[in-house]
């Protein structure tokens, strides 16, 4: 009879080692004429050798496959909660260490693409012992291996006992002791149909190992953590370059004016958006204050805000004293390039010398 075979959960295989178990066969020495000549006998004990019953065995079997699968959906679905790349990459540190059985570990973010971003995090290890461990020459770290592409063992890699490796290198030895760890564990950041991210570690305080269950439910974990820190990791480059697109829009630096003070505060959603400021100096030491958006998110809506800023500069350099003309003109000219795009903007005309300002305001 074949045991029922639980199904997925959180996209990964349940399939794990069955627990070890001695079926043995019927003591020798039974007399011919009481054999039964076509019925075989056996009898099923547990590891110690006490005997138990087949329905027992498979009942313990199903009891492991299910605690392993509600720890897996469990950590998986603390992990697709994270919504940042760095608090994904800190839920698999957690959720690993938990998994081996340490208290310590590192995941070194290198994607192989050579897009970045790179950064190295920790997880009960303070900044500066992250730079202890970087001083070790890197091919002689279990992690380093990994990201420099060397066949590993599919279980990861482990140094159960590394203070007792006489090939040791001395400055791995000199910093496993500084910092006060004996054995490390080893993972890379890969799943299948994605490219490498990079390599976790977790550490131990004593020489140890984990288990063959431990490793198989840990390799599980981190395959499936792999395609979700991919998605962050495109989340991520995608707002940084649309941070940097909306930063080379936006004024460098405000201008410098007697008798004027400036300040400005922009912040921005994770997809960047249309919102726009600006202060350019005027002919007759005055000054134009612009602040404007633009509907919609994304490129085309960041695009759109540094066309329409551009005409707003324009526009008030040759007209500034008259903040509705400046307005009526960037109305036109929207509506006669982008009809489909709505904006709202509020220009002023600022004269410092005489303490006055003139505002205009235009949109949606």
């Amino acid at each position: 009879m074949n045991a029922p075979h639980p199904a997925k959960v959180a996209g990964i295989d349940s399939t794990v080692p069955s627990p070890a178990h001695t079926v043995a066969s019927a003591a020798a020495g039974t007399s011919p004429a009481t054999e039964a000549p076509t019925t075989d006998t056996a009898a099923v004990t547990d590891a110690s050798g006490t005997p138990c019953a087949p329905g027992a065995l498979l009942q313990d079997r199903l009891a492991g496959w299910v605690s392993d699968l509600t720890t897996l959906h469990e950590l998986t679905e603390r992990l697709v909660r994270t919504g940042t790349l760095a608090d994904g990459l800190q839920e698999l540190l957690r959720a690993g260490a938990a998994l081996v059985g340490a208290r310590r570990g590192l995941v070194v973010l290198e994607p192989a693409d050579g897009l970045g971003p790179d950064t190295t995090v920790g997880l009960g290890l303070a900044r500066a012992d992250l730079g202890h461990i970087e001083t070790v020459p890197r091919s002689a770290l279990s992690y380093g291996r990994i990201l420099d592409g060397l066949p590993v063992d599919e279980g990861g890699v482990a140094e159960p006992d590394l203070l007792a490796e006489k090939t040791l290198d001395p400055r791995h030895r000199e910093v496993a002791a500084r910092l006060g760890y004996a054995a490390s564990y080893a993972l890379p950041l890969s799943a299948e149909g994605t490219a490498r991210l990079g390599a976790a570690v977790w550490l131990y305080d004593e020489p140890a190992e984990p288990a063959k269950r431990q490793r198989h439910l840990a390799g599980l974990y981190v395959r499936y953590a792999a395609q979700h820190l991919t998605r962050l990791l495109e989340v991520e480059r995608t707002r940084s370059a649309m941070a940097t697109m909306a930063e080379e829009l936006l004024p460098s630096r405000l201008p410098r004016v007697p008798g004027v003070q400036l300040a400005v505060r922009h912040r921005t959603g994770p997809r960047g958006g249309g919102d726009w400021y600006d202060a350019l100096p005027l002919p007759d030491a005055a000054l134009g204050l612009a602040v404007g958006s633009v509907t919609g998110s994304g490129p085309s809506a960041v695009a759109a805000m540094g066309r329409l800023r551009a005409s707003l500069r324009a526009y008030a350099v040759m007209e500034g004293e008259d903040p509705v003309a400046v307005l009526s003109d960037l109305e036109l000219l929207l509506r006669l390039t982008e009809p489909a795009r709505s904006a709202t903007a509020l220009f002023g005309y600022c004269e410092p010398a005489l303490r006055r300002i003139t505002l205009a305001g235009a949109g949606h």
